[in-house]
This record gives structure tokens, C-alpha cells and sequence, in this order.
């Protein structure tokens, strides 16, 4: 999805792994917990643990990015409550080389209350305050790229919502008083910057990240 908003995507996935050659998480407009973006490059086999132990609710790193604004590395930010879970969770993730890493927060200026993160690591050091510098700088790029709704215009936004009530092209035409050719040109749109095979998944990721729905708070 990235590659079509962010015309240097590539560029800046090269500097991510040059800062956590161990790889990155990214989620983008967090909302109710959920992300409309989320991409992880960690080693696949610790994703794997992490996800399906749901080790989201429990990780320190991730709890830290709730609560705060700014950079850290992860060896400053203090367990509290979550020590006992906290700490076999980074340990787990030390057997997968994920030993240093440093994360950024921000929130959407225009909606206060959704948040953006940007998480790396690496195995043999920490991270230099220009490397978090750096972090912050590559998720504001990032999150201003991709605006408030992963990359839609309101006009394709409301092409979404329309279909996700049952409207056919024409109707949406007449509703909206545009041409079907307009319909169709921001549904086409919509499609490619979901990454949807067609309209119908369109709606249903638009759905899932809940740019369709009335927005809830992170």
C-alpha cells in the first residue's frame, strides 16, 4: 500500500534497516487498538509468536507508544506493572535477535486522538540519538504522506461508504451528482491504494480499518 502513496518508499525502508537491521514495525492512524497500516519486518518465525500469543497487549515497547509522545530506546522505558510479562516478552524477542531497538510516537495533528508508531531493532547496539532523530523523522514523513485515511480523499471515502450501503454505480452518480465515470475512476483509485483486488475487497479492507466507520479513539 505504502509504495503507492510514498514515492521514495524504497529509500525509506533502506534507512530503516540501516538503523534496525533486525527489521521495523510500522502502524499507522491507530484507532481503537487497530491500525489502518500495520507492516512488520521483524524475523518472521518471532511475527508469528507475537501475534498469534498476542504479546501486543503485554509488550512494554508497545505500552510505552500508548502513553507517550517522542523517541526511546527500549532499554530506557520502565516495565511498571507489566514487569513480569514485560520481561519474557523482550527476552523472547532477544532470542530472535531483537536485543536493541528504539521506538517513535506521534499523533495525527488533525485528530489528536489517533496515533502513529515506528519501531526498530537490531542485535548489536543501541541506537544513536541521530538514529532516533532519525525515527521520527522517517514516521512523521510517513504518517503526513499518508494523511488521516490511509491515502483517500474524502470524495473516494465517500465512494466506499456509499458501495458499503448496497448502492449500485449509478445510484452514487445520481446521489452525488457526478458521472458513473467519476464513480468508477475514485472506486479505481480507492482499489489501488488499498491494495484491493476489486471494489467489493475494497470496501471490505476500507471496513477493516475502519475508514468507513465512525472513527474510535487509541
Amino acid at each position: 500500500m505504502l509504495q503507492n502513496i510514498i514515492d521514495d518508499m524504497e529509500g525509506m525502508d533502506a534507512r530503516l534497516m540501516s538503523i534496525g537491521p533486525k527489521g521495523y514495525m510500522l502502524a499507522l492512524n491507530i484507532r481503537y487498538f487497530t491500525p489502518e497500516f500495520y507492516l512488520a519486518t521483524y524475523p518472521p518465525q518471532w511475527v508469528e509468536i507475537y501475534t498469534s500469543r498476542r504479546y501486543a497487549l503485554f509488550d512494554p515497547v508497545t505500552f510505552w507508544c500508548r502513553l507517550n509522545e517522542g523517541t526511546t530506546r527500549w532499554s530506557e522505558i520502565e516495565f511498571g506493572a507489566l514487569r513480569g510479562p514485560g520481561n519474557l516478552i523482550m527476552q523472547q524477542a532477544e532470542s530472535h535477535g531483537l536485543k536493541f531497538g528504539g521506538a517513535a510516537a506521534i499523533r495525527n495533528g488533525a485528530e489528536a486522538r489517533v496515533k502513529s508508531v515506528l519501531c526498530v531493532a537490531r542485535e548489536d547496539r543501541e541506537l544513536t540519538d541521530d538514529e532516533l532523530a532519525s525515527l521520527a523523522e522517517i514516521l512523521e514523513q510517513i504518517s503526513a504522506a499518508v494523511g488521516r485515511h490511509a491515502g483517500l480523499s474524502e470524495p473516494e471515502l465517500e465512494i466506499l461508504r456509499d458501495l458499503a450501503l448496497g448502492m449500485t454505480h449509478n445510484e452514487i452518480a445520481d446521489a452525488r451528482k457526478i458521472s458513473p465515470a467519476t464513480v468508477k475512476k475514485r472506486l479505481e483509485r480507492a482499489r489501488v491504494v488499498l491494495g484491493a483486488r476489486n471494489g467489493v475487497h475494497a470496501v471490505a479492507i476500507a471496513t477493516r480499518r475502519g475508514l468507513i466507520l465512525t472513527d474510535p479513539t487509541f
